[in-house]
């Protein structure tokens, strides 16, 4: 969510009547992220949020709008996708796709208050979106798979581009994206794909809405999962009672089959390795200034890869609880 393009208020304007608003009587970019630009604006006596698409295919935006449609029509706490006047989930702007949501009740946890009642909250959520999932009818492959993950450690070598941590790292990265190769198979479906402490709001201790669905795909539950523990269940070291009341939480709502359970550890350290690649890619070695960008820090996902690796599958298990 950086501010990779920049909209005059005329061009505000002209974007929110295509949604069937009112000239904006505020608007504020929201540099947080590193995938889209991304506007809050006041119209009409309401907040809202617009987001241009940077470097997405129509199918990509077609797909998140589909996929919201489904979770609204099943009564899921996913944000709201407001449609344009002429019934499309999107607009033209700059030559992006603009699409337009309301804006979500609720507040961000900060990273230091989260403990395990709100991941067995998460863990819920992620059981009731892949209850859910044989009902939708879409697919999309993980659009970061294995593959673009490695064209970005490509990209780094052979010394990081000039970064030293960084080509210190190469090796363990080499090493996890071989291994990415034979994923064990596992039950797949609908999954959010990016469920960061950021993308979850809360309201009176309960979670209120997810956000930014905009990397929900069709692949392995275990994948999903294994994002979660990692946003979720680490602070300086992986958190034994998080990662217990995550799984807890996600059971009294799906089923922790023994495939997906296998898949953990594979899928924790692939998400790691992909997050790592990404935040050197979108952030570390980004062009844009702090102004348009506010960056994260790489290094916290490869240490968390690091931590993966360093557990094994004996260790992950007794993380767990098994």
């Amino acid at each position: 969510m950086a501010l990779y393009t920049r909209l005059t208020g005329e061009e505000l304007a002209e974007a929110a009547g295509r949604f069937g608003l009112p000239p904006p009587e505020r608007a504020l970019p929201e540099p947080k992220g590193g995938v889209n630009t991304n506007y809050h604006l006041w119209a009409g006596g309401r907040r809202w949020f617009l987001r241009l698409a940077e470097g997405k295919s129509d199918a990509d935006v077609e797909f998140e709008a589909r996929v919201l449609s489904f979770l609204e029509a099943a009564r899921y706490p996913a944000v709201r996708l407001v449609l344009a006047a002429d019934g499309r989930s999107h607009v033209r702007v700059r030559g992006r796709q603009a699409m337009l949501f309301a804006h979500a009740p609720g507040e961000e946890l900060a990273r230091e208050a989260v403990g395990p009642a709100h991941c067995r909250q998460v863990g819920e959520m992620l059981g009731l979106l892949h209850r859910l999932a044989p009902e939708f009818g879409g697919d999309r492959p993980n659009p970061f798979g294995p593959h673009r993950v490695g064209r970005w450690i490509d990209e780094l070598e052979p010394d990081g581009r000039g970064d030293e941590a960084v080509k210190r790292a190469l090796p363990m990265l080499r090493d996890e994206l071989a291994r990415a190769g034979t994923l064990p198979e596992s039950p797949r479906g609908l999954v959010h794909g990016d469920l960061f402490i950021d993308n979850v709001l809360w309201a009176a201790g309960r979670v209120s809405a997810l956000l930014d669905w905009e990397m929900a795909c069709v692949d392995a539950f275990a994948y999903d999962l294994a994002v979660a523990l990692n946003a979720w269940c680490y602070g300086d070291r992986f958190q034994g009672d998080r990662a217990r009341a995550l799984l807890d939480g996600y059971r009294l709502h799906a089923r922790l089959d023994q495939r997906t359970r296998a898949a953990l550890l594979p899928q924790a350290r692939y998400a790691a390795l992909r997050f790592t690649a990404s935040r050197i890619h979108g952030y570390h070695l980004a062009e844009l200034g702090e102004d348009r960008l506010a960056r994260k820090d790489w290094s916290r996902y490869r240490d968390r890869l690091a931590a993966l690796r360093a557990l094994g599958e004996a260790g992950f298990r007794a993380l767990l609880g098994e």
